[in-house]
């Protein structure tokens, strides 16, 4: 009865974690470059139930002279890692002039307040009070590229140039927007706010022009949508849902049977 309660525990911590998983992909299915997350499991360690003294028949394989070993027992189920899915999204076109989809691989970079680097695939861009191309959430792009005053419009190209027409009608370069790439993007931390971090699993940062070294090119006026798929994420969240509450019958039986042992009378 203990070794189901804990079996049945397993379970539940795994199914738990797998709909908190499907229902972030759901709440951020319209999130722009948002990329999903998928859980997969490993089993725990299985022991031969003969040798733990527990009343089994040895397995008789078709053919075999002798009966093989008792089955073995399994412990249940572990979380064996949380990964996220880089596949390219679909690309939505808005019109606006400093949105940009990356088409391929490739992230842009971002400072953040404590000076420490940040990657996104979204490409939806304001300009704040200061004239710093931002994110957002209001980080700046790195490198920075800073609009002046007093210029009429502003065009981002496929290569990552930034041109305004100036206040004397001429086109000028701001700036130019760079993308970076990682050796292994699975190894990104999430930090929040559609951001990633670099960690040692990820490599480090190597920056490309636009269209160059594998990174893809930018399109401007539009970005790229969520890698979530609606049906596969209900699916699966049926699929955990169910799963759990297998789990749940399990610890609850394994109660009930608890219950009925300490009930017992001579």
């Amino acid at each position: 009865m203990l070794r189901a309660l804990s079996t049945g525990a397993a379970g539940l911590y795994a199914q738990q974690l797998r709909l908190d998983t499907c229902a972030s992909n759901l709440a951020n299915i319209n999130t722009s470059g948002y990329k999903r997350q998928e859980v997969s499991f490993a089993d725990l360690l299985y022991q031969e139930m003969g040798r733990e003294g527990i009343p089994a028949e040895r397995q008789v394989l078709p053919g075999a002279p002798n009966p093989g070993p008792t089955p073995p027992e399994g412990s249940g189920v572990r979380v064996a890692a949380v990964t996220r899915d880089f596949r390219p999204g679909s690309l939505i076109r808005t019109g606006q002039p400093l949105d940009a989809a990356i088409q391929g691989g490739g992230f842009f970079r971002v400072r953040l307040p404590g000076g420490e680097y940040a990657y996104t695939r979204n490409g939806r861009f304001t300009v704040d009070s200061g004239g710093r191309l931002v994110t957002e959430q209001g980080y700046p792009l790195d490198p920075e590229i800073v609009l002046p005053d007093g210029y009429r419009s502003v065009t981002l190209h496929s290569d990552g140039r930034v041109t305004i027409i100036n206040s004397d009608r001429q086109e000028e370069e701001a700036g130019r927007l760079t993308l970076y790439s990682f050796t292994n993007p699975a190894g990104l931390a999430a930090r929040g706010e559609n951001l990633y971090l670099a960690t040692a699993a990820s490599g480090g940062a190597v920056e490309f022009q636009p269209g160059n070294g594998g990174t893809g090119a930018l399109i401007p006026g539009c970005l790229e949508a969520s890698n979530s798929d609606l049906t596969v994420e209900m699916t699966a969240l049926v699929e955990a849902q169910r799963a759990y509450q297998l789990s749940l019958r399990v610890v609850g039986t394994a109660d009930e049977m608890w219950g009925m042992a300490n009930n017992l009378r001579k």
